[in-house]
């Protein structure tokens, strides 16, 4: 079984342990996912480091890697050149779930929207899981698993150009 098949059933195993029925979402978790929200959408990779931990997992499609802060700062305006010449106008979240895990621990679930020049003011949905870590002042992202393979959805689109040595 890949990492990321793996990480899925670990998503959905603390889904159905820790999830409630109509569980409010924590001020913390909704002020740091708003915050967060307006950097991603202005492309400031400089302030949507600082909702990551010192060191966090990434995760997705194509595998798993550990990440520092200062490596994130590093490859910071990299990843925002990547959705500018895709063509991003907007981010925004669209919808916004936690699972408490533990009083330190949350699941949170954030379905996004994305806008780019191609696609107008219809967005581009995708979701990613987040688990946040909450024994700070501030809740940290500690992990992050992107359900779709971002990439690739963006070539089908034609918002990317295929890249001629695969995926």
């Amino acid at each position: 079984m890949n990492q990321h098949k793996a990480l899925e059933r670990v998503i959905i195993l603390l889904q159905v342990v820790f999830v409630g029925e109509n569980m409010p979402i924590s001020t913390s978790v909704k002020k740091v996912f708003s915050e967060y929200e307006k950097a991603f959408s202005a492309l400031d990779m400089k302030k949507s480091a600082e909702f990551f931990a010192d060191t966090f997992i990434s995760a997705g499609p194509n595998g798993t890697i550990t990440n520092s802060k200062k490596e994130l700062l590093e490859s910071g305006e990299k990843a925002a050149d990547f959705y500018r010449s895709a063509g991003q106008n907007s981010a925004k979240i669209l919808s916004l779930d936690e699972s408490p895990i533990t009083d330190q621990y949350s699941l949170v679930k954030v379905h996004w929207g994305v806008t780019f020049r191609k696609t107008g003011d219809k967005p581009i949905e995708f979701d990613v899981s987040y688990l946040v870590q909450k024994t700070g002042k501030e809740p940290k992202i500690i992990l992050f698993i992107a359900h779709q393979d971002e990439q690739k959805a963006m070539q089908e689109l034609g918002l990317l150009k295929p890249n001629p040595n695969g995926p």
